[in-house]
């Protein structure tokens, strides 16, 4: 006989009880948070489907409130970072508590920048003390801090609640008063991009929608605290508050996001698009300073427009020919080439009619000479040609490569070496192109350096990997290349070995991973699933990073 399979929903996004006719467990929800198959909104929980037999294993919402609130400090602690407002509020009042008190506590944290219960001096000693029992400030613990001492960039390393670790980072205030974070969407990347700090390390999981958002509202609230002091201080009369922010005739505040930090955006898709809407909605940053950056997914550029109209959206390009880009990111032969993608730009730029952002990491004597400049303006003319005599829809991003100790041989294109390339964009093709300010390069903060391999006292220690990234794991090559061929380049990688599997009966094929994405299981392009089948193959071992042999030849190609 075969049991029917219920799950019940607490009042918070990260604990569930799940139960059965014949069997009641409580699972490690921590565990199941990995996989992100679970949204943050109830009309999105109902309609998610488990794999196999779909039709009869429907979510269902049915928990009585007695249940929910006996259950939930058995199931976790809630997270005051993430979780949304309608739930704090379901949670308060199942508490015995108003509900205007969850937007009091949510004020003080996404508004006042406190995340310290009893520092909240407008709510009870009764609920600061319930809060303090069953919810945390957060699910990123932060591992290590790093602060430039050229530009004042800062860098985090968090370590998530499976020991893998991502980065964050938070420039400003720029001369206009900005504060941007950038962003980490996985932890470590399957691109292979060969002059990427992160592509190099391999690929450990996704992050979930949770730890997506937290990483930005970690920023927002700390900011919102700075500038509250900062207003205290002037109000106090203290002459230390001629901060930074005040030159600049501006709030120190966090205006923009680019997913430009570890992982690759549109590999995470529903995850990414997610987080966004509630950075959007619950941070109030607007979707127009939200970039979202990617190498080249062909298939979600194409759904980013029809979901995140209103998003940015930058390519990682730095080739002129599927020759020399397949070298350097794998990932254009796996999309179908440089006319594929930029067909799918043209078609990108009818649909949201804005324009994209090209970058280019300059590399010396490889991909900055006049020749490549021209091959360039070229293939922007014949795809997204201009109106008149300035193109409007294009626009190149160009930054002097960034060192990392697995593309040593690249070296940053100088400084006259960027201004002759960007002269022959913009007098010869009309395309607007402007060098990008390097930040936080001692610190290893600049694009392409992320990495979870963080130092410590100057030697590099296997337990700050929390046992996700093993430094000694076997070398291993495409499964393409042959078995004699010298010039196959090695890849390292490594999973977690602790990965949760949970399977019932009742559910034939049901085999959940903590790796691989399952927030919903309705692939709606062969395209998307052919990725999804990849991303699990990839972190099971069974196929890598780079999706044919790339030899040390090509590799060397872009001249």
């Amino acid at each position: 006989m075969t049991s029917r399979i219920v799950m019940a929903w607490t009042t918070t996004s990260n604990s569930i009880l799940l139960t059965a006719s014949r069997k009641s467990s409580l699972l490690d929800t921590n565990k199941i948070a990995r996989t992100g198959m679970f949204s943050t909104t109830a009309k999105e929980r109902t309609s998610r489907r488990w794999p196999g037999k779909r039709s009869s294993t429907k979510l269902n919402e049915s928990a009585s409130s007695s249940a929910t609130s006996s259950s939930f400090s058995s199931l976790g602690m809630v997270n005051l970072h993430t979780i949304p407002l309608n739930e704090l509020e379901t949670l308060l009042v199942s508490w015995g508590h108003p509900k205007y008190r969850a937007k009091q506590v949510y004020q003080w944290i996404h508004t006042q920048g406190v995340t310290d219960v009893t520092q909240m001096k407008n709510i009870p000693k009764s609920l600061q003390q319930q809060l303090l029992e069953h919810s945390s400030p957060g699910h990123l613990t932060l591992h290590i801090e790093q602060k430039s001492a050229k530009d004042g960039t800062i860098k985090r390393a968090y370590k998530l609640h499976d020991g893998a670790l991502i980065e964050s980072v938070l420039m400003g205030p720029y001369q206009d008063g900005r504060y941007t974070a950038c962003i980490s969407s996985q932890a470590g990347c399957a691109q292979g991009c060969v002059f990427c700090a992160t592509g190099q390390m391999g690929f450990t999981r996704q992050l979930t929608p949770e730890e997506i958002f937290e990483q930005v509202s970690r920023f927002a609230s700390e900011l919102a605290y700075e500038e509250k002091q900062s207003q205290r201080e002037q109000k106090n009369g203290d002459s230390r508050a001629s901060s930074e922010e005040e030159q600049h005739g501006r709030s120190k505040r966090l205006s923009n996001i680019v997913f430009m930090g570890m992982g690759e955006p549109l590999a995470n898709y529903r995850n990414v698009v997610a987080a966004i809407k509630r950075i959007q909605s619950e941070l109030g940053i607007g979707y127009r300073r939200i970039t979202v950056s990617t190498v080249g997914i062909v298939p979600n550029i194409s759904k980013l427009a029809q979901d995140l109209p209103q998003v940015k959206l930058a390519v990682s390009l730095h080739c002129a020919t599927d020759k020399e880009r397949t070298a350097l990111l794998p990932a254009n032969r796996r999309y179908g080439g440089l006319d594929t993608l930029m067909e799918t730009l043209q078609n990108y730029i009818r649909t949201v009619g804005k324009r994209v952002t090209l970058e280019w990491a300059l590399i010396e004597g490889e991909n900055d000479t006049p020749e490549t400049a021209h091959s360039l303006g070229k293939l922007i003319q014949k795809w997204i040609p201009a109106k008149g005599k300035v193109n409007n829809m294009v626009h190149v991003n160009v930054i002097p490569l960034n060192p990392t100790g697995g593309f040593s041989e690249g070296k940053p294109s100088s400084r006259q070496r960027v201004r002759a390339f960007c002269d022959i964009l913009q007098d010869k093709y009309g395309i607007s192109c402007t060098p990008r300010v390097r930040r936080g390069i001692d610190i290893d903060a600049g694009c392409g350096q992320l990495t979870t391999k963080v130092m410590e006292e100057g030697e590099q220690t296997q337990d700050s990997m929390g046992g996700c990234m093993d430094t000694t794991a076997l070398q291993v090559v495409d499964s393409a290349a042959e078995d004699d061929d010298p010039t196959s380049i090695p890849i390292q990688w490594s999973i977690a070995d602790d990965a949760m599997v949970w399977k019932d009966e009742s559910i034939e094929g049901m085999d959940v991973g903590e790796d691989d994405n399952w927030e919903d299981y309705e692939y709606q392009t062969k395209e998307e699933l052919d990725e999804a089948s990849r991303l699990m193959k990839l972190v099971e071992g069974k196929t890598f990073a780079i999706p044919e042999t790339i030899t040390k030849k090509e590799k060397a190609a872009p001249r």
